[in-house]
């Protein structure tokens, strides 16, 4: 049970570091004090509960049969390579929370499932995509690819506006981008938990940053002959919708990796035949996320919402709703993204509808290798954690 109460000690860690995903551009527009922000957003993380149940908690089935061989591990063993996971997830955390970095509580996990798989049983422990789909998935993905060069090619054929290299590069990025996540969704069952786990940790940012950028120029451009002070009414109001919206699948896609961690806990030490969630564990985990999020870093909270872009409401609702869609579609389709990245992308592309000198390059560059180094770093330090339990005899 120590293992177990520091899964649901994680979880709000979780939710303490990751506040700012969802209040951020809510507090950056003042539409909401930081209080009442918190306050809405752990409700919304808990109502979560109810979303996540209805598609079938498949994040959590991901996180606990689809990174590691678990048939590989036996019994107490397996209880005391989670404790390896939580504790580098847990430590990762606390140090990129120290330093204010919005990284990944997800790839954190996962980095530690590796790292922690590693240890104990090589590169076998870790669960590999089949070729063949890895095969699909490349074709499919430089295909659409392809496309979206020859279409952006034609546009700019018809208005010679920019440069044709930069032009081809865009429509490429566009096409590969839009093909590899529909291919990585439905080609997920057999790519397995990593594998679609680091597609995913490239794809989702770029997919926020993009549904935000179109949400927020089609906003612009409808609303172009509308008072500023009229507009923002409305959308003040509005973001309060899409914030709840984006707090509700927080916790609906980060909820679940905790009880995927826990509930192949009790699967380990005898407490569960099957890998199927209990209730409890449900509750508990969103629980834990939600008191995590109303006693949120406020570190964070300033990078997200005033360093890397000024934010007008309308803004921070295409933000929060272009986040929120990406992240519904990871979670029916039972994949372990980051909503962290996934709402700074979200932020940085509303602020380039403005122009790309609006988005503060330096700060999202940080923030960006934060995110490269989250599973690699986590792996190490819970693949250390698994050793040193190893050598005290434990295992």
């Amino acid at each position: 049970m120590v293992v177990v109460a520091l899964a649901f000690s994680f979880d709000f860690v979780n939710g303490f570091h990751d506040a700012a995903n969802a209040i951020a551009t809510i507090v950056a527009t003042k539409v909401l004090t930081p209080i009442q922000a918190v306050t809405m957003s752990a409700v919304g993380n808990f109502t979560g509960m109810l979303f996540g149940t209805v598609i079938g908690v498949l994040i959590a089935k991901t996180i606990g049969k689809g990174i590691i061989d678990t048939h590989l591990i036996n019994g107490w063993t397996g209880v005391w390579l989670i404790l390896a996971v939580l504790v580098g997830a847990i430590a990762w955390d606390l140090i990129t929370w120290l330093l204010g970095l919005p990284t990944s509580s997800s790839h954190a996990l996962v980095g530690g499932l590796v790292g922690a798989g590693l240890a104990l049983a090589g590169t076998g422990a870790i669960l590999g995509p089949d070729p063949a789909s890895v095969a699909e998935f490349l074709i499919v993905t430089g295909t659409g690819g392809l496309i979206g060069a020859v279409l952006w090619g034609i546009l700019w054929a018809r208005s010679r506006e920019g440069s044709l290299p930069r032009s081809l590069a865009f429509g490429f990025a566009g096409g590969a981008v839009i093909s590899g996540a529909v291919a990585g969704w439905f080609l997920q069952k057999h790519l397995l938990g990593l594998m679609t786990t680091v597609i995913f940790m490239v794809l989702s940012p770029l997919i926020g940053m993009g549904v935000a950028y179109l949400l927020t120029s089609a906003t612009m451009h409808a609303l172009r002959k509308k008072k500023a002070r009229v507009v923002n009414w409305y959308f003040r109001k509005l973001q309060l919708v899409s914030s709840f919206f984006y707090s509700v699948m927080h916790g609906t896609s980060d909820a679940q990796k905790v009880m995927g961690i826990i509930t192949i806990v009790l699967v380990f030490d005898g407490s569960l035949s099957t890998f199927e969630v209990p209730l409890w564990v449900i509750i508990g985990c969103h629980a834990a996320i939600s008191l995590g999020t109303f006693f949120g870093g406020w570190k964070i909270v300033k990078t997200m919402a005033s360093k890397i872009t000024a934010l007008q409401p309308y803004q921070g609702f295409c933000a929060e709703s272009g986040g929120g869609l990406v992240l519904v579609m990871n979670a029916i389709f039972g994949i372990p993204v980051s909503t962290t990245h996934v709402i700074s992308s979200s932020i940085m592309g509303v602020g380039a509808t403005k122009r790309l000198s609006a988005v503060r390059w330096g700060v999202a560059r940080s923030v960006i290798w934060a995110w490269i180094l989250t599973i690699p770093m986590t792996a190490l330090l819970s693949y250390s954690v698994f050793w040193a339990i190893r050598l005290s005899g434990a295992v």
